[in-house]
């Protein structure tokens, strides 16, 4: 996926849930969230000008919990663990070609959603905090922790008679990584389906 494809679809997210404000439900619903996923990842900048250094495409997952303060607003705290390959003609030896690269992502945010008539709610994420990478090498590696920020749009659907959803979400991450002979800003894409529980009424 290229990053005009990304930008493309969290686009058409924010018109989804413009659209969509009017429908809201009238009823507002509260009380704490937690929620598991699962899915890809894919580096859709290079680490690298020349494009000679990135990542294959790899997988997540995660867990969040949080607030959901009423039927459009939820407040929580995330992380998701990604786990890709590297490669390149540019890679230094503690990081070279199919060197596996371990990045734990946590950080805070905010969820928006518009609730449908019908259960289906399209939703927007936006937040910050970090990215640690950890190369898997012999001898360990010392870990890397870099500021990101976070923007994601997603669509959850309410099970009837429950308080459980399933949902499908991208999120795309932006930070610097100025470490191991590489100073680029970068702009990675991971993609999920999961399952989330609210506790109350």
């Amino acid at each position: 996926m290229t990053r005009k494809t990304a930008i493309t679809l969290v686009a058409m997210a924010l018109v989804a849930v413009a659209a969509a404000a009017p429908a809201q439900a009238q009823t507002s619903t509260t009380g704490a969230v937690v929620a598991v996923q699962g899915g890809g990842f894919s580096a859709l900048t290079n680490l690298n000008d020349p494009g000679t250094a990135d990542y294959k495409t790899g997988f997540n997952l995660g867990a969040a919990a949080g607030y959901q303060v009423n039927s459009i607003l939820t407040v929580r705290g995330s992380f998701t663990f990604v786990r890709a390959e590297t490669r390149g003609t540019a890679l230094p030896a503690v990081i070279k070609a199919g060197t596996m690269m371990n990045q734990y992502r946590y950080g805070a945010e905010l969820q928006l959603k518009a609730p449908l008539s019908n259960g289906v709610s399209p939703y927007l994420v936006a937040g910050g905090g970090a990215i640690t990478f950890k190369p898997d090498t012999t001898p360990a590696s010392d870990s890397i922790t870099k500021p990101a920020g976070k923007l994601g749009a997603g669509l959850n659907f309410e099970i009837p008679k429950s308080n459980a959803s399933v949902f499908v979400e991208g999120a795309g991450w932006l930070y610097k990584f100025d470490h191991f002979g590489f100073d680029k800003t970068q702009f990675d894409l991971t993609w999920s389906a999961g399952l989330s529980y609210r506790f109350g009424r």
